[in-house]
Parts: structure tokens; sequence; C-alpha cells
């Protein structure tokens, strides 16, 4: 089964609608929502997070169960419905993403080069008007955020 990609793209302003005042309602953020096919299936993918980071299994189990049913009668075929946190390697999505993981090591990934590069790895120094300041090998690098195809947060293991 193969899904128009417009068909994917009108729905996902549909499904916020029905996912949004459910995270609200459990106390929780929604840091993304995704609908694609991938692999001949389809998905519904909802990342929360609480912002002290707490969130647990049966967080998202009380919102994949609130959620189940709206999401079923809005979608005409067959989809897998995963409702988790977005882990440890966040996604950066929102200008209040940028702002709140300042002082963090993340990795961009731009829509075009930028100083013969699309790819940058650093600390996030900080976020102002539309532009993220990425600090990579001792030299501040900015960022318009218009450019950015992806950034998340990178983990890295603490040493004993």
């Amino acid at each position: 089964m193969i899904i128009d990609k417009r068909e994917l793209e009108t729905t996902l302003p549909k499904l916020e609608k029905i996912v949004v005042p459910a995270v609200e309602e459990f106390g929780l953020s929604l840091v993304d929502l995704e609908f694609v096919q991938e692999g001949g299936y389809l998905y519904v993918r909802v990342y929360v997070e609480k912002e002290d980071g707490d969130i647990t299994l049966e967080d998202c189990a009380k919102l994949s169960q609130k959620i189940d049913e709206p999401v079923d009668m809005l979608i005409d075929h067959k989809f897998f419905l995963e409702v988790s946190s977005p882990g440890v390697e966040r996604p950066l999505k929102k200008e209040k993403d940028f702002v709140r993981f300042s002082g963090e090591k993340i990795q961009v990934s731009l829509k075009r080069k930028l100083n013969d590069k699309k790819n940058f790895t650093g600390i996030l120094e900080k976020f102002e008007n539309d532009t993220v300041y990425l600090n990579v090998d001792s030299e501040v690098v900015e960022i318009p955020l218009k450019e950015i195809r992806k950034a998340n947060i990178v983990f890295e293991f603490n040493e004993f």
C-alpha cells in the first residue's frame, strides 16, 4: 500500500487537533508528531515529554489509550500508533527547544551548505533573532533557523 505524500501532509494538522489537547490534558509537552510511511507501513508517532524529564511508560500508555480511537477514526488505512519519549538524543524542532537546551552539545544538519558544510556539531551557545549560535571548536557559527533541516541533542556517556 502506497499513500500519496499529500495525504500524509494534509492529515498531520488533523492529527494535531486530536493529539495536542490530549497531551496537554496529561500535563505533557508535544515534542514531535509524525505521520509517515516506512517500508509499506503507516506510522503515527507521537513524541512527548515532561518539562522535568520524568516521563514514564505509564504516561505514554495513558496517552496512547486516549488518542487511539479518535486517530483510528481519522485514518482510513491500517497504521501503527507509537507514543514515546523523544529519547536522550531528543530532536530540537521549535524555537523554545533551542532556548531550553542552551549549553548542550547538539548536531545540526542544514538544507544548504554554510561555510562549505551541511553538518555541524557543537555547543549550543544561544538562540536569538531566529538564529542558532553554535560553538564549533571555539568558533561560533551563526545558523538561521529556517536553514536547519534537522537538529538534535548529542548524548555522551560519562566515563567513571
